[in-house]
């Protein structure tokens, strides 16, 4: 097998130190000036208060890493207070968060997972100290909700209450310094289906694909009733593609290897970043970086939290139990999407569990055990449409399924080990399970979509993948 290519995207924080020697052309001692220069940019936040004491230490270079990364109007930490430099005084009003999307690491830096989760998830919010050292929260509200009762450190919380997943480090991202990242890569293509005059937005784009940059950016990452249908979730989905093509603009050969637009890019990026303890400065962010090096935009992949719209269609409510499974994934360092199931010498199945409809046989001498398989099925998805009971008994598990069912008797064979297949005679869409002595259990299955629906908004996407154009 030929050799990885390697990239260079991480190496936008990894190599800081020789590219600071670039801009100073060789000399040592500029270098020195301007490396902290851009360790002085980067405001801390402690949130001790929310999350009482974790660990400040750097995560080693074998270890699954989880960042949160909250989008806000404001900045918090040196020189700035006055908007919520603690985790006390976090919630002043109008300081929610936007945006906020988990990112998970492999231990083996092979992959990482951008986790987007949406403002408006109607959850159980946390208790946290409020901006007057009250505590607040245990009710059911937004998602975002959590940053204006106590800042990040509240939103830390709520994540972790609500997916199980640890958060290792935090980034607050000031949207003015996001917007001068964009311009310091001398902007980021775009597509658009349809033109944009919004005057509240001050959003003014033609049609196509097109370089925005400065307010147009921004406008663009946050306006939500000029674009698509006007909700949270397809602002989600267009930042996600903002942030992947701007991914592949850092990783251009233009940006890399120009001195000056790389310092200007970093320069901006620091400006805009308030993180926690762990994250205090450039070398600690370098040396998580470091670890990345072999990272590829094709590597990242994007994720919403899956989710179903509410009877208000202003909230959504996590759909279970695809939710949980994404949360098992990230919490169990596996790859997301999971890798369709493939018996062996077969292809992968591609017919889900939701999609099959099975009649329960009863096999054996046990009474009532039939109802037990059932439950099984139902429990992996699949559609129990009768349960009955076998005059003979049989050790071995029979599947019998009409010819047009082919693909999801396949799926149904491997879950419940069943060692022969019978075409059954007659039309139909029903599969028949008999279960025999051998019966083990129904295993859960992984099945590969045949294409993408475009009304999936919680379907993953790489960084890679091309801008598509949005309406």
């Amino acid at each position: 097998m030929a050799a990885r290519r390697r990239r260079r995207w991480p190496r936008v924080l990894a190599g800081i130190a020789s590219t600071l020697v670039l801009v100073a052309t060789g000399a040592a001692a500029a270098g020195a000036v301007l490396y902290q220069r851009l360790d002085n940019n980067i405001s801390t936040l402690d949130t001790t208060d929310q999350l009482g004491e974790r660990p400040t230490s750097p995560v080693g270079a074998t270890e699954p890493v989880n960042i949160l990364v909250m989008g806000s109007d404001s900045r918090t930490g040196k020189g700035n207070n006055k908007k919520y430099g603690n985790a006390n005084n976090a919630g002043i009003e109008g300081q929610r968060s936007d945006t906020t999307i988990l990112f998970h690491v492999s231990g083996d830096r092979t992959r990482a997972i951008g986790m987007s989760i949406p403002r408006d998830s109607l959850v159980t919010l946390p208790m946290c100290k409020n901006k007057i050292g009250e505590m607040q929260g245990g009710y059911t509200g937004r998602f975002n909700e959590a940053f204006d009762i106590g800042g990040p450190g509240c939103t830390i919380k709520a994540v972790e209450e609500l997916t199980g997943i640890y958060v290792d480090h935090f980034v607050v991202v000031d949207f003015n310094g996001f917007k001068k990242m964009v311009d310091a890569v001398g902007g980021v293509e775009v597509c658009l289906k349809e033109p944009v005059n919004d005057y509240h937005a001050r959003l003014n784009l033609p049609a196509g694909k097109q370089t925005i940059s400065g307010e147009d950016a921004l406008a663009f990452v946050r306006a939500r009733e000029s674009l698509g249908d006007g909700s949270d979730i397809q602002r989600i989905q267009r930042q996600q593609d903002f942030i992947s093509s701007m991914i592949r603009e850092v990783t251009s050969a233009g940006t890399l290897a120009n001195p000056i637009t790389l310092f200007n890019l970093l320069d901006a990026g620091t400006k805009s970043l308030t993180t926690d303890k762990g994250l205090s400065s450039l070398r600690d962010i370098q040396g998580l970086a470091e670890t990345m090096v072999d990272l590829r935009p094709s590597d990242v992949t994007f994720v919403t939290v899956p989710f179903v719209y509410n009877s208000d269609f202003s909230t959504v409510s996590w759909e279970q139990p695809k939710a949980d499974k994404l949360f098992k994934a990230i919490i169990n360092d596996k790859p997301w999407p999971e890798p369709p199931t493939t018996p062996p010498g077969q292809d992968p199945l591609t017919v889900p569990p939701e999609q099959i409809d099975v009649i329960v046989v009863n096999g054996t001498p046990t009474a009532g055990f039939g109802n037990i398989v059932a439950e099984d099925l139902q429990d992996q998805g699949y559609n129990v449409v009768g349960v009955r009971s076998s005059k003979t008994d049989t050790d071995t598990t029979t599947l019998k399924y009409p010819t047009s069912e082919a693909e999801a008797a396949r799926t149904l064979a491997y879950a419940a080990g069943a060692t022969q297949t019978v075409v059954k005679a007659g039309s139909g869409t029903t599969l028949v399970l008999k279960v025999g002595s051998d019966y083990t259990g129904i295993k859960p299955v992984v099945t590969k979509k045949k294409k993408k629906d475009p009304l999936d908004t919680s379907a993953p996407k790489t960084a890679d993948s091309s801008f598509e154009c949005v309406s």
